[in-house]
Parts: C-alpha cells; structure tokens; sequence
C-alpha cells in the first residue's frame, strides 16, 4: 500500500494479520502504527545498524523511536544492531542478538536407483561437475579436465549444459579434444574408459551435486550470463570452484570463498590446476563442510522465528 494513513488503514482492516513480521529496518510508519493498532502480534527480525540510519532516522529519531516500541519481539543480526536499537529506547528484554538470516540452499531432488547406480558404475574414481555451463564456456571446461587428467587419469567429468540444445556442440567438443564421451539421456552409465559424461538432463542436476565432490559452477567464466546460485550447490556438499564474473551474485560467492568453501579461477590452466589439488578427499571435504557450514548459519534464528508465528496462529485459532 501507499503510506497515506487511510490507505494503510484500510490494507490493514481488510487483511486483518495475525502476525506482521518487519525485516532490516527502514520501517514506514503508517503501516507499522496502523498494523499495531489492530492487535496483530509485531515482530523485528534480522535487524541491522544500517536500518535505522537513514536520513530520517537521524533527524527525526523520535520517529524510529515510536516505532521500535510498537514491536512484541525483536532480533538484531549484530551487536552494533543490538546497541542501536538499545538507543533508540528498544526494552532490552525484548531484544535478542541472533545470527544474521542468509539464503539457505535448497536440497535438489535425486531418484535413490539412479544414485546406486551411478556410484556402483564409478566404482570409487575422482569426480568434477561443471554445472551450468554456457556454450563459450564449454572450450575452457574441456581443456582443463586434460590437464587435470595428466595427474589423475581416472578423473571423470560430468559436464551439465546450461541449455539442454547445447549439449550436442559440446559432446563434438569433447570427442574433438580426444576424450571418450557419453550421453546420460542415452541410458549407458559412465564405465572405466569415460572420460566425460555429458549431463545432459535438466532434471537431474540434484544427482550430479550428490556425485561429485568437486563443482565448477558455470555462467562465471566469461561476462553476459547467469551465474548459479552458490548456495544450491553449498547445501548439497560439494566443494565450489567459480570464474569472475557472478554478477549479482557476487556477495554469495566472496562469502563462500572467505569461508573456505570456494576457490576462484580465471581461466582453463588454473581451473585445471584447482580441480587436481581440490580433488583430494581430505581438501574436498574440508571445503565441503566450510560450505555447509555457511549455508545453515542462522538456521537457529529462523526456526525461533517460525516458532513463534506458528504460536501466534495456534493461539488465534485455539482462542
């Protein structure tokens, strides 16, 4: 809604809430007042410093002061949140220092027979998936998996397109470059002689994670695409190799890489020479359990807050 008082009164009287949940800060104020007003139980969550320093909060302190107030429980991410919030009169009591809330990665799904199956087929080798890579990126992908291959030369590499159509391009890559190819959507599972197993099923991306301990995460070699999502792969417990260029998602990845969970590469020898040293077991799940690690900090501030909405609307219909 607009912020004119009647518009947010009238939001409020017709979606009647039970529960108004604010995130950050940068709280407006008829909305917030308007939502008070009407019972509904008010929660703060996720609260940084940031939100409550804008312009107005610091000419009008009054302003963010009245509106902290209004709310039954609140979270701030950081102790200089947590003292900001103390300043602006918040009652200590109902201030709770939590860790900040992040993305979390989902869990793809994966078909138990396939899983058996595949991991029975490679029979202990070394694995690396390239995910979601972009037709210009194939080349790069390719030729570093030869030079991996000249250190461990039982590496597989299970190479998934971003688009389905590119994967017959990259199969003549492949068989150009002199390595043996072959086609998951042709039923033959990869056997000791397969170099590179051409992923090329969107569906199945969730049994690849599963596989491989090692994951290039496409779209980030060169400008212009859509880089993946870190922490889909994070979650699934594979160490994260990536290129420069991850646009939007550039926060994710430098926290993933801080953490140890991901290593940068800028082109084919060094993403080579990166698989060949993280593709030890020890190094591999050294950066798969910084990873997850990342993506379930704040796991605990998120169940406390779902508990205490869940609460908040068994008491209403209880009542």
């Amino acid at each position: 809604p607009g912020e004119h008082p009647d518009v947010t009164d009238a939001f409020i009287a017709h979606w009647k809430p039970v529960v108004v949940i604010g995130a950050w800060g940068g709280l407006r104020p008829n909305l917030i007042l308007a939502a008070a007003a009407s019972g509904a139980y008010m929660m703060l969550i996720d609260a940084a410093r940031d939100g409550f320093d804008s312009r107005r909060d610091r000419w009008l302190p009054e302003v963010p002061r009245n509106l902290v107030s209004k709310f039954h429980t609140i979270s701030a991410r950081s102790k200089p949140a947590h003292l900001r919030l103390a300043q602006l009169g918040g009652a200590l009591e109902k201030i709770n220092l939590t860790d900040p809330l992040r993305p979390f990665g989902r869990m793809l799904p994966a078909t138990d027979s396939d899983l058996n199956d595949v991991t029975q087929a490679l029979g202990g080798r070394p694995v690396w998936l390239a995910m979601h890579v972009a037709g210009d990126e194939a080349r790069t992908i390719l030729k570093a998996h030869r030079q991996a291959l000249m250190a461990s030369h039982r590496l597989l590499l299970i190479l998934q397109p971003a688009q389905t159509g590119d994967a017959p391009d990259m199969v003549e890559l492949a068989h150009a470059s002199g390595l043996r190819t072959t086609n998951w959507s042709g039923g033959t599972l990869p056997d000791d002689n397969t170099q590179v197993l051409i992923a090329d099923t969107a569906e199945d991306l969730g049994l690849w994670l599963r596989v491989a301990p090692v994951s290039f995460l496409g779209g980030s070699v060169r400008p212009g695409h859509t880089s993946c999502d870190p922490y889909l792969a994070a979650a699934h417990g594979t160490a994260l190799i990536y290129g420069p260029h991850v646009g939007a998602n550039v926060d994710a990845y430098s926290g993933l890489m801080n953490a140890g969970a991901a290593r940068i590469v800028n082109d084919a020898d060094t993403l080579g020479r990166a698989v060949m040293q993280m593709i030890a077991p020890d190094q591999a799940a050294q950066m798969a359990m910084a990873g997850w690690d990342v993506v379930t900090q704040g796991a605990d501030s998120l169940d406390s807050i779902i508990t205490q909405v869940q609460d908040r609307l068994n008491a209403v219909q209880d009542g």
